[in-house]
């Protein structure tokens, strides 16, 4: 395999890279493993300039759904995917309960191993969400903007929006699930959100009651109102609208609000 000589170089200078491949000529992919909190975890990253933009997936999910997202958004950033220990191409995962903490320690070691620097534009589907609002809380000065999407929230009043689906026992999914509400406990109780650009996308048709989706909006809302930098952005899809062009205008405009140039990306 002929590897471009700008890859080649990347993968001579990272110690800890297991797999190095360009699946794009340009921008270029680099994939590799590497451990964070003990576990083997796998990062994909899209870009090599502009703002470093995270994504953080669903309950017991990989990243593949923002694959075109990603491709997209590294024409003027560092895009970064990876699959959380338990998920995708990542190891396996030991705990019966998985706190939004530990989470968000396990990210920030993977991005420091993989030599991914702050701040952060960080990005977060369902569950995701609220461990991007761990990461946000612990760790401010290392986040540059937020976005959420249709994102769990320690708002939320307990035991309201719990999923009807429940992750089969034993799973990573199951893991998760169980370390919501001391999580969503922990955020109520700790550090405030920082404020940095914060764009909520909420979705409006869950298949649910109107006065259910009403709550949402309103809990939703109220995310957004976290930062005085915050934004509402409701849409008319279901929950999963993470691969929606509407999620690369929102990051976008949340990249620009946070002072970065992203007219390459528009």
């Amino acid at each position: 395999m002929y590897l471009h000589s700008k890859v080649i170089r990347t993968c001579l200078a990272i110690g800890l890279l297991s797999s190095c491949m360009i699946l794009d000529a340009a921008p270029a992919q680099v994939s590799r493993t590497l451990e964070a909190g003990g576990k083997r975890v796998a990062v994909r990253i899209f870009g090599n300039s502009g703002p470093s933009v995270v994504f953080e997936a669903g309950r017991g999910e990989d990243s593949e759904s923002f694959l075109q997202i990603a491709r997209q958004l590294s024409r003027c950033g560092t895009v970064v995917l990876y699959d959380r220990p338990g998920t995708g191409s990542s190891g396996p995962r030991a705990e019966p309960v998985v706190l939004a903490s530990t989470v968000a320690d396990e990210l920030d070691e993977a991005l420091t191993r993989a030599f991914v620097h702050p701040p952060y534009i960080l990005v977060g589907h369902s569950l995701g969400g609220l461990y991007v609002q761990a990461y946000a809380r612990s760790r401010p000065r290392k986040v540059a903007a937020v976005v959420l999407i249709d994102a769990t929230t320690p708002l939320e009043p307990p035991d309201t929006f719990v999923s009807t689906v429940l992750p089969r026992a034993g799973t990573t999914a199951a893991a998760e699930e169980a370390g919501v509400p001391e999580s969503m406990a922990a955020l109520r109780a700790g550090p405030p959100f920082p404020p940095v650009p914060l764009i909520v996308i909420a979705a409006s048709d869950h298949n649910d009651t109107p006065a259910r989706e009403a709550l949402w909006q309103e809990v939703q809302a109220r995310t957004a109102m976290l930062s005085p930098r915050g934004e509402l952005v409701t849409v008319g899809g279901g929950h999963f609208v993470q691969t929606e062009n509407l999620v690369v205008t929102a990051i976008l405009d949340a990249a620009t609000a946070a002072g970065y140039d992203t007219a390459a990306c528009r």
